[in-house]
């Protein structure tokens, strides 16, 4: 076991996965923003063509994991360890997914328009990514791992804002709502943008194990 870290110490090391890392949280960065734009936007065809462009951004985060999957069966050294690298790439991919896929709830349902506090959510998305992707970038050197777990606790702050905007916007609703099939669609869409702030929550974690791992 201690030949093996030995061995293992002065093999070199592989430091694209952090590219590829950085390539994940730019791609919930910008699908973060792009869904900004849609909860803003009136029904028109401008609101349509963002959701094309979320799912470009989705596809293009897809290829990010594959090229991590693939990376990791190649390379026998990582930076960091290989398991953190595979949970903190496909965690920052579950961002993604979800925001394409609420965004999709649109169309699907037919929204004309939107629940209120959905671009309350969407803002503390967006400032979430912000903040991963701001983490993200500094693992490369992990020389301020005091500032990704200050990031961290930022991340995990718009978590809890989140959930207490989504409980109060859900309660507004059903105290209000008259129409069943109009309260359902708002609530599904409430429960992805909440699900979205929850898989930001997910990379948090992630940061922070990996700082616990290598600081």
């Amino acid at each position: 076991m201690w030949l093996d870290r030995v061995v293992k110490w002065l093999l070199p090391r592989e430091m694209h996965f952090y590219d590829l890392l950085e390539r994940g949280a730019a791609c919930a960065r910008e699908s973060s923003l792009l869904l900004v734009q849609c909860c803003g936007e009136r029904p028109n065809p401008k609101r349509s063509a963002i959701i094309q462009q979320l799912g470009e951004v989705e596809h293009k985060a897809d290829g990010v994991i594959h090229e991590v999957y693939d990376a990791l069966n190649r390379t026998f050294v990582t930076p960091i360890d290989r398991t953190d690298i595979y949970k903190l790439a496909t965690d920052l991919e579950g961002i993604t997914d979800i925001v394409f896929a609420t965004s999709l709830q649109i169309e699907v349902h037919a929204m004309q328009e939107l629940p209120h506090g959905s671009v309350e959510l969407a803002s503390q998305i967006e400032e979430a990514c912000g903040t991963i992707e701001s983490a993200v970038g500094l693992l490369r050197s992990m020389r301020r791992p005091d500032e990704i777990r200050r990031l961290c606790k930022e991340i995990n702050r718009l978590e809890a804002a989140g959930d207490l905007v989504f409980r109060s916007r859900l309660g507004e609703m059903f105290k209000a709502e008259t129409d069943a099939i109009r309260l359902l669609k708002h609530k599904e869409f409430l429960e992805g943008l909440e699900r979205t702030l929850d898989a930001c929550d997910d990379v948090s974690n992630a940061l922070d194990q990996i700082v616990i791992k290598n600081a």
